[in-house]
């Protein structure tokens, strides 16, 4: 029921979508935008286990390209349609491996005129995952209101609420969840931003562990073994849990369209008295045009 559900969700968005473009396009003033990105990921604890014994951590490089064109319908109504293909390598653990084509639409509207003006931002984004690991490819689906406004010149604050669903070609590897989130963004100067964030996510998450783990088995709907960490085989857990996340993030540009950015989290993960923490760094060169 739940795959019927989130797949017509996506059939009646992808068509509206459709039918809005279809209307529009024709009279609207395109701007057409190239984004890449590049760089490493270090993730403390990718089985997401509460015992020190079964933690493992590794780098991955991780790159993202988008293109995509923007159509100012009105003064304040934008909508931007894009593709991307994003990707990842981890040194390790080559199961978590994926190569990520997808599509986004979004509709931003401003309340008036200037940087302080508040705005609002629907977006919907699909993409299919493939997966070194077969069984753990799938449909991906984000859907995700935004919206901010600036206090002053330098700072801005945003808020979000987002809806994830992942359909994999195995059931047991199927995620949903909902989060909200805030961040607050400053101009130290022209070309250096810091940026504070927090989000909260209820929805599926998937622990691993070496077995035997009686403690979570109450807990999960569904286990399997995986060689995901090669040998022994971990057990993987599917568990409904809520996460905090604390963020903070710089990017100093280097000039027109390059940046650098850094960033740092922290995910703290509960689901009844199952509870771990996985911090999380990335380093990444962006070039936007």
């Amino acid at each position: 029921m739940k795959s019927r559900t989130s797949c017509s969700l996506t059939a009646i968005r992808t068509t509206w979508l459709i039918l809005l473009l279809a209307t529009t396009l024709s009279a609207a003033r395109a701007d057409w935008r190239l984004e890449a990105e590049t760089g490493a990921l270090y993730e403390s604890n990718l089985p997401n286990s509460d015992r020190g014994a079964d933690e493992k951590d590794d780098f991955a490089w991780q790159s993202n390209l988008q293109a995509g064109n923007g159509f100012q319908l009105t003064r304040d109504l934008r909508l931007n349609l894009g593709a991307d293909l994003g990707g990842q390598v981890w040194a390790r653990y080559d199961a978590f491996n994926n190569v990520a084509p997808g599509g986004i639409a979004g509709l931003r509207y401003r309340f008036g005129l200037g940087p302080a003006a508040p705005w609002v931002l629907v977006e919907d984004h699909v993409a299919y995952a493939f997966f070194e690991e077969v069984d753990r490819s799938g449909l991906g689906n984000r859907f995700r209101v935004r919206s901010g406004f600036g206090i002053g010149d330098r700072i801005a604050l945003e808020a979000a609420y987002t809806f994830d669903d992942f359909e994999a070609k195995d059931a047991f590897w199927d995620l949903g969840g909902h989060s909200g989130s805030i961040r607050l963004t400053f101009d130290v100067t022209s070309s250096l931003q810091v940026a504070l964030g927090y989000s909260y996510r209820d929805g599926d998450v998937i622990s691993y562990a070496l077995p035997p783990r009686p403690d979570l088995v109450t807990l999960s709907s569904d286990r399997e073994p995986v060689s995901s960490f090669g040998r022994p085989l971990y057990t993987a857990y599917r568990l409904r849990g809520s996460s905090n996340t604390i963020s903070a993030s710089l990017a100093y540009a280097l000039g027109k369209y390059i940046s650098v950015q850094a960033s740092y989290e922290f995910r703290n993960t509960s689901s009844g008295p199952l509870e771990y923490g996985n911090h999380s760094v990335e380093a990444k060169v962006a070039f936007a045009y």
